[in-house]
């Protein structure tokens, strides 16, 4: 797979949603940003999310805050992905206020394949993955473009 560029729709199911919003708020106790990874499979041109990754990583506070993901998670991750059949679609990590895509983030991603999905939850993720004032981005072959919000409910559809 080297592009989800004609994804038009990716479903997370309630349960992916619950476990993250729940990793995100954790950290966020101890003032901490924390990465999540939502992988899943491709049908047409549907994206269905199936599993939230938690990689082991190390918060820092350097210029910010950010985490710290090892060769050797990314590794175990993979391997992990190639041996269930599922693709890394979508990342998501809190920020300890607004949502937006840091210089960090834009350079340092995790979903690295076109058409994939970054999503931003603000305020240490107080407020849930389907809370208010998320971010949404788009890895385009000009980098991560900020998607509306009406895109945004569109093209990524969180069940309740």
């Amino acid at each position: 797979m080297n592009s989800f560029e004609f994804v038009r729709e990716f479903i997370v199911p309630s349960d992916v949603c619950d476990q993250t919003d729940w990793q995100l708020f954790d950290a966020g106790k101890d003032g901490n940003e924390r990465f999540v990874l939502w992988s899943g499979v491709i049908e047409r041109d549907i994206f269905v999310i199936q599993t939230a990754h938690v990689p082991k990583q190390l918060a820092f506070e350097e210029n910010g805050l950010g985490v710290y993901v090892g060769a050797d998670e990314l590794h175990r991750l993979n391997v992990w992905l190639y041996t269930h059949n599922e693709l890394l679609g979508i990342q998501v990590h809190s920020h300890p206020t607004d949502a937006f895509h840091s210089e960090t983030d834009d350079c340092f991603p995790m979903v690295t394949t076109l058409g994939g999905l970054s999503l931003v939850v603000p305020y240490f993720g107080e407020f849930g993955v389907r809370g208010r004032d998320t971010a949404l981005y788009r890895l385009s072959r000009s980098g991560w473009v900020a998607l509306s919000e009406f895109e945004s409910r569109r093209i990524l559809l969180m069940e309740n």
